[in-house]
């Protein structure tokens, strides 16, 4: 019976040590976005298998107990360990620890690669990861960039997956050689909330529930480069301590592209620019960071633009998002969008703009861009609504691109500085809303230039809309009373119809008054070619000529 009883004691220790085993795995991944590379380079690299890893015990209560598994090799003298992946470029070894340290030498641009690698999760949970369990503190105070890069890094090996940040305030970039977190493909970044800090609301504690600050100068928050694709930024706050050359989300490449970034619900506040794309100059700035999607964001106080972008076949559409500028003063252009380079911009129910006392910079700033549409969006107390080619580029503008601007409400200048088609369906402008040169083409349907005479008086009213640009149709528009004189329905130039016109008919004692010279009418009693009309014929066309009607 002792022998039995001795017997089993044993074996629940084996049982127990066994279960006490961790198991780790993973690849000889770096994640990092170069900006000197001569020929493709993908955000996401590996070190060759052949590299030496070594693992690190992060609990100095206990001794580094680590054995390889799934044919890695691995060697331990003491409490040091290295091993090298396995043929299928696979690292994999067991512990008893929760988290043990890895690292390994990267490439050129990368340098020393160091992660805080956890054991593997549940397979019920795999996918889901928590920051937390990978050292997050998020207490405002302790820096987590290795935590958050080593949760990245660990995605990354799993194909993608989301990973949450509950509550908290993650702090990031507090150390003098701080990288930006390099995001892979396929990831959701997942917070609990997106509302900015301090904003007004009846909230306890005025800050985001989950944040991530950015400490520090001249660096980014998160970056992606080349071959990246499939990522999701979502109920987060990015937060900036410094505008001095920060971003929070900073898009950087060459030569092969990067697509598919959504961001919901997402704070950016108080960098330098909120979102950044730009192409780098081995090929030009020919890099193509397309397929943007920004629903329901907010950009707070960015010092010189909530999105600037400078990439080629970028294709953005800003959705439900709003921008609170800063005011523009010497060193601060706080615009909201500023696109040096574009292939089309969609922006929709997106409002913004700075304060009556400090107005802020531009609206929407674009250079070389496609098709621009702007639909049910406003901004107001900012220099410019719109503004094309500020530089004064003169090979910039063209009319292959149209803008469309559709039932949108703009008082501020909207100033054209190149050549463009500008297409206006039932808008709302206020007074001396534009200024354009003489090549700027304007279509406008159903717009209204001034607010109604009633409310608000038309202050500075003025029937020179467009300034020198080039009317090719405008519809026409009623007296506001007595606040601002009507138009006609106007056709540019070249007018041709391609079936008859009929003209309004009047009978000679009948012929209206007030009208322009050069007006055409049809009188149906009037003698032919009598000047003024004369009654007693059978009808004649009629023109205003010198402030009299004239019978053909």
């Amino acid at each position: 019976m002792k022998k039995i009883s001795l017997c089993f004691v044993f074996l629940l220790f084996g049982i127990s040590h066994l279960s006490a085993q961790n198991k780790f795995e993973g690849y000889n991944i770096i994640l990092d976005v170069p900006e000197n590379q001569q020929a493709a380079m993908c955000t996401l690299r590996y070190a060759p298998p052949t590299t030496s890893v070594t693992i690190s015990d992060l609990n100095a209560a206990t001794p580094l107990k680590v054995r390889g598994c799934n044919g890695t090799l691995l060697t331990q003298t003491g409490n040091a360990a290295t091993m090298q992946a396995n043929a299928a470029t696979k690292w994999c070894f067991e512990g008893e620890d929760k988290k043990y340290r890895i690292s390994f030498r990267g490439d050129q641009s990368s340098g020393n690669v160091v992660y805080d690698w956890v054991a593997n999760f549940d397979e019920r949970s795999t996918g889901f990861y928590n920051i937390r369990d990978f050292g997050a503190v998020g207490d405002g105070k302790t820096d987590d960039t290795l935590a958050i890069r080593s949760a990245l890094a660990f995605v990354s090996a799993h194909n993608g997956g989301t990973l949450s940040f509950p509550e908290g305030d993650y702090l990031v970039g507090s150390a003098p050689d701080y990288k930006p977190l390099v995001l892979p493909s396929n990831i959701v970044v997942q917070g609990v909330g997106g509302l900015q800090s301090n904003t007004f609301t009846n909230n306890v504690v005025q800050r985001s529930p989950s944040r991530i600050t950015l400490a520090g100068t001249n660096r980014s928050i998160f970056k992606i480069g080349e071959c990246t694709e499939k990522i999701t930024i979502r109920d987060i706050e990015l937060y900036a301590r410094s505008n001095e050359n920060t971003a929070g989300f900073e898009a950087v490449g060459a030569y092969t592209s990067a697509q598919d970034f959504y961001f919901e619900r997402v704070s950016f506040n108080n960098f330098f620019r909120g979102i950044y794309g730009r192409g780098l100059m081995q090929t030009n700035r020919h890099w193509q960071f397309d397929y943007i999607k920004i629903n329901h964001c907010r950009f707070i106080f960015n010092r010189d633009a909530g999105i600037w972008n400078d990439t080629l076949n970028s294709d953005w559409k800003i959705e439900g998002s709003f921008f609170v500028n800063p005011k523009r003063q010497l060193g601060q252009n706080a615009n909201s969008m500023h696109f040096e380079r574009a292939a089309t911009i969609m922006i929709q129910d997106t409002y913004g703009g700075g304060f009556a006392d400090a107005r802020g910079g531009t609206f929407l700033s674009t250079v070389n861009t496609g098709n621009i549409t702007v639909i049910a969006s406003q901004t107001e107390s900012m220099t410019n609504s719109y503004m094309l080619n500020e530089g004064g580029d003169p090979v910039v503008g063209d009319y292959s691109y149209p803008m469309t601007v559709i039932n949108s409400l703009f008082g501020d200048p909207m100033v054209f500085k190149a050549r463009k088609n500008f297409v206006s369906m039932g808008n709302l402008y206020g007074a001396q809303t534009f200024k354009t040169n003489q090549f700027v083409r304007i279509y406008s349907t159903g717009d209204r230039f001034c607010h109604d005479g009633y409310t608000l008086n038309c202050q500075g009213a003025t029937r020179e809309f467009f300034d020198k640009a080039t009317v090719v149709f405008m519809t026409g528009q009623p007296d506001d009373f007595d606040k601002l004189k009507g138009y006609p329905t106007y056709f540019g130039t070249d007018v041709q119809f391609g079936l008859p016109v009929q003209m309004p008919s009047f009978n000679q004692n009948q012929l209206p008054t007030g009208k322009a010279n050069g007006s055409m009418i049809y009188c149906q009693n009037c003698k032919r070619s009598t000047t003024p009309c004369q009654a007693g014929g059978t009808g004649a066309p009629a023109m205003l000529v010198n402030n009299q009607w004239s019978c053909l």
